[in-house]
């Protein structure tokens, strides 16, 4: 009876205690209700110091502060770029153009005229666009909604990039050419590594660039999210590494492809977007109104001038650097390219790239400036200062004198402000290289590999001391930027490397032409006798290869001579995946469809040609039988046996749609073929053949129903095929769609095998190179 009393007291207990946090959570949602949208609304945008600040610095024009200040606290515009490195953007333009815009000059939210989506006037070929709604208008109008789903798929399968305007820029100002060194040094999230990646693609002539990109960011976990990001783009040009950008090693080169010849590269192009203090992105990130203050550029001002000196030392004579922040503030903008400019003596100048973007309205870069504490005190000299702000402002964060600014041409930096454009803030300055570094000592074409391995080995103890020292500096610096004193000296122990954080990476090796499993793959495809099997890339030391990637020779080389240097995350695309299958018994490799945009013309031997009426049935049926396909591919796929195949459409005049080359991997089996292709991408192909999305669905609903009624029929198949009906036939395609199935659910992509009425839209998993 004790028990029952205890267990009902304790049962009340609880009911009440439920009962209080009921009525506490209804609170908390009410206030929620009346507060919810403080943060991004009503949120008070306004800071005194910010003001003064930046009124102080002049370089908003005369009678426009109101107009910059009244910007920073509007909402950004939703930007959005279509990919230019491919001969689909045309395309895809007019689909924008025609299926979209024309429809949304109309459209009204509480009886106001919504603005339709403009073009960015200053951006190449009109592939750049912004739309200012809100996202009640996005939501709650048919058309916009539309449109937002139309950019996500889009996004997803590589076509269309969202990235804010002012982040385009520096991309567009390093001119970039297919046969460039490109270094992108402080690359995540990826926008503008994707950017750098299609600017090197720009001549669809040549698919595979002698040049390429290597994007690089400190933050292990960023390089892994960084992945999705420039794997939409399909470039076998691209490696994704993992260093601090501030002692960035140099990559050692094999010039002679035999080991006998050494040599350093040196990068043509280089991006250095550095860390900065962000006050440019207050349209987007309101939080800062509140938490800003002068001092927070200053903490980051060291960073930026390691990771512009550590940039000029790795790039060539003759070569372009961009450096870029998205911040107003002059001590991380012109302070930190005055300093270069003194410390280079000569031997890199600015260049005056306004010209390069004639439509982008900017100003220029100011020549004087003055630097303010956190309590708003001006100080005009170094000398000035206090003795306790002496560690935190640096002498280099002041203006340079009359006679030092004269020879560097700080007005040739670039700002661009807000209210110009409708954009966010950003400071660019582009770097030309003319002569060695005063610091450096050069490498020549007679310089032996004991000499440059001997510059590698003191390079890399070089680097493990700036990484210790930069360890050390930052723990003896406290939170009040006063340094503590040093402890009591140590016995001296013997130095270790730096551990590296992250995941531990699996090899990356390469497959050589006697390979066991080369040679029938190379008969099956009758791939010719130039394919360069050597930048085939595997990941798995031991067992089977499960997929095989393929690289450029210049990434290649650098991975060969580099391994021990730093960290390699992620390079190349698929080529093929292992799926054994008994119709194939020659062959267990698959054509993957990562590669088919830089090596379709390879696959001599499985290369179909197909019009728009085949490509519509294979990318809307399930097994359509190859009978039903026009009798030029027909005939093809009959003179060749089951397994996999590129269909390839390319169109016969200049009336024919699209205007543009549509190439997707499939499956041919014993007497009917399936397309083997994400969702994404299948909605994408079948958009530039003139089908919408909803045509598609509505046309797979429809078949779904036809089925699902002959299936209730006893006198008719499930597959359609009736009882009477030859029985061989029958058997043979199920068969064959049996071995599909089986074939696709063995891949690790995981591709879609139909197109569904929209309900479980699947998501394409792209079997990347990271682990």
């Amino acid at each position: 009876m004790g028990r029952s009393k205890h267990r009902n007291r304790k049962r009340n207990a609880n009911n009440d205690n439920s009962a209080e946090r009921q009525q506490k959570k209804a609170q908390w949602q009410e206030k929620r209700q009346g507060q919810g949208q403080k943060h991004y609304e009503d949120l008070r945008r306004e800071n005194k110091i910010f003001d003064k600040y930046y009124q102080g610095q002049g370089f908003v024009p005369e009678g426009e502060w109101d107009d910059f200040h009244k910007t920073l606290t509007n909402a950004l515009p939703v930007t959005f770029r279509i990919n230019g490195n491919r001969s689909q953007a045309k395309e895809m333009l007019e689909i924008i153009q025609g299926q979209y815009l024309q429809k949304m000059t109309e459209v009204k939210v509480d009886g106001e005229v919504v603005q339709p989506p403009k073009r960015i006037d200053w951006y190449p070929d009109q592939l750049a666009w912004h739309m200012d709604v809100s996202r009640k208008a996005m939501r709650s109008t048919v058309m916009y909604s539309k449109f937002h789903q139309f950019l996500v798929a889009e996004t997803e399968s590589g076509n269309i990039s969202r990235q804010e305007a002012v982040s385009m820029i520096p991309p567009l100002l390093l001119d970039i050419k297919p046969h460039h060194k490109v270094l992108d040094m402080c690359a995540a999230p990826g926008s503008k590594t994707a950017q750098l990646i299609e600017l090197l693609h720009a001549d669809e002539k040549q698919r595979v660039p002698d040049g390429f990109v290597i994007a690089n960011d400190a933050d292990n976990k960023r390089c892994y999210l960084m992945v999705h990001q420039v794997k939409r783009l399909l470039s076998p040009c691209c490696m994704i590494v993992n260093h601090d950008a501030s002692i960035f090693p140099k990559f050692r080169s094999n010039r002679d492809g035999e080991g006998q010849k050494m040599e350093f590269y040196q990068f043509d192009r280089i991006l250095a977007d550095v860390p900065c203090s962000g006050d440019g992105t207050l349209r987007k990130n309101p939080d800062l109104w509140k938490k800003w203050n002068p001092t927070h550029a200053y903490s980051l001002h060291g960073l930026q001038m390691k990771i512009l000196k550590r940039g000029l030392e790795l790039l060539a004579v003759g070569g372009r650097l961009v450096y870029s922040t998205c911040s107003f503030h002059p001590a991380e903008d012109e302070a930190v390219v005055a300093h270069m400019l003194k410390k280079c003596q000569g031997s890199v100048e600015l260049i005056d790239a306004k010209s390069e973007i004639p439509e982008l309205k900017t100003v220029p870069g100011i020549k004087t400036w003055r630097i303010m504490s956190k309590e708003g005190t001006w100080y005009e000299k170094y000398e000035d200062l206090p003795s306790n702000l002496t560690n935190q402002i640096r002498d280099t964060m002041f203006p340079p004198t009359p006679e030092e600014e004269t020879t560097m041409n700080l007005e040739r930096c670039i700002r661009v402000l807000p209210h110009h454009q409708n954009t966010g803030g950003f400071f660019i300055a582009v770097f030309q290289k003319t002569t060695n570094l005063p610091w450096l000592k050069p490498t020549t074409d007679e310089t032996s590999e004991a000499e440059v391995v001997k510059m590698v080995e003191n390079e890399a103890d070089k680097t493990e001391s700036d990484s210790q020292i930069s360890a050390e500096s930052t723990a003896l610096t406290s939170g009040d930027d006063k340094k503590r004193k040093p402890e009591s000296p140590k016995p001296s122990k013997p130095s270790k490397k730096p551990r590296l954080q992250g995941y531990k990476e699996d090899p990356f090796l390469f497959m050589s032409a006697d390979d066991p499993m080369w040679p029938s793959t190379k008969k099956f495809y009758e791939l010719p006798d130039d394919f360069p099997c050597d930048q085939a890339m595997y990941r798995s030391e031991e067992g089977s290869k499960r997929s095989l990637y393929f690289v450029s020779a210049g990434i290649k080389n650098i991975v060969e001579c580099n391994r021990e240097r730093l960290r390699f995350i992620n390079m190349g695309v698929k080529l093929f995946s292992r799926s054994p299958s008994p119709l194939v018994p020659d062959c267990d490799f698959r054509v993957a469809q990562e590669c088919l945009t830089s090596l379709h013309m390879k696959f001599t031997g499985r290369h179909i040609d197909i019009a728009k009426e085949d490509a519509c049935i294979i990318l809307t049926e399930e097994n359509p039988f190859i009978s039903s396909l026009s009798d030029k591919s027909a005939k093809q796929l009959n003179e060749i046996c089951p397994g996999s195949v590129v269909f390839y459409y390319k169109p016969e005049d200049s009336n024919a749609k699209p205007q543009c080359e549509v190439v997707f991997c499939g499956w041919r089996g014993k007497v009917s073929v399936r397309s083997f292709i994400g969702d994404h991408d299948r909605q994408h192909n079948l958009m530039l053949f003139g089908m919408s999305l909803e045509e598609i669905k509505a046309k797979a609903a429809t078949l779904k129903a036809e089925r699902k009624a002959l299936a209730a029929k006893s006198v008719v198949d499930p597959l359609g095929i009736p009882m009477d009906s030859d029985k061989e036939e029958k058997q043979e395609f199920q068969s064959d769609e049996k071995l599909g199935n089986k074939n696709e659910q063995s891949t690790d992509n995981k591709e879609s095998t139909q197109i569904d009425n929209g309900d479980n839209e699947s998501k394409e998993q792209s079997d990347s190179v990271d682990k």
